[in-house]
């Protein structure tokens, strides 16, 4: 029956059977280790998807180290400008210590009592004293240049009853000072690191 079909035409007959047959061995025999490729290949674009996620989390993690040494870092400069309360003393005989120092006859010292605000307290002093102009203005100029974060309102300049070379005004005033705890700042409940 072969026979009188042109070569050609059994050729063309071969190669497709045997296209045929290669592709129901392919179906049966290769169809599972297909399938498990395709999955392999799904769950290794899962697990790489997975690795560039944490290596962003990485990244990120880093970074927020970064800013919590940088945010520790301020704190600390805060601490030097706004002390904790115990250093609130020293603060306050240290104003005493500049009107001194510039001849002021210091008067009345009254502090106030501590009044809370969002993440620190502040303390307020009423002072009168007794000076020259000039030495008022090198007092408050004093007080500005403290590390500590200061602060003068209130202020009232009078002509001195009593006139001296030393003492020819009366000047009252409030300072405030300011201080705050870690805890106060960080606004947390227990001890931080």
């Amino acid at each position: 029956m072969f026979e009188r079909v042109p070569l050609w035409a059994q050729i063309l007959i071969a190669v497709g059977a045997a296209a045929v047959l290669c592709f129901f061995i392919d179906l049966v025999m290769f169809s599972d280790l297909r399938t498990q490729a395709e999955r392999d290949e799904k769950e290794a674009q899962k697990i790489d998807l997975e690795v560039r996620e944490l290596e962003n989390v990485r990244v990120q993690l880093n970074d927020y180290k970064k800013k919590i040494e940088e945010y520790r870092r301020d704190l600390q400069a805060y601490r030097v400008n706004i002390p904790e309360e115990v250093r609130l003393s020293e603060t306050l005989a240290q104003l005493q210590n500049i009107a001194r120092s510039r001849s002021a006859v210091v008067r009345e010292f009254r502090p106030g009592n501590v009044q809370k605000r969002e993440f620190y307290y502040e303390k307020s002093v009423n002072v009168r004293a007794g000076t020259t102009y000039d030495q008022i203005g090198q007092l408050f100029a004093d007080i500005a240049a403290l590390q500590r974060i200061v602060k003068v309102s209130d202020v009232e300049i009078r002509q001195a009853s009593a006139q001296t070379p030393k003492l020819t005004i009366e000047a009252t005033y409030q300072l405030t000072t300011f201080y705050a705890s870690e805890k106060d700042i960080l606004g947390t409940e227990g001890d931080s690191k």
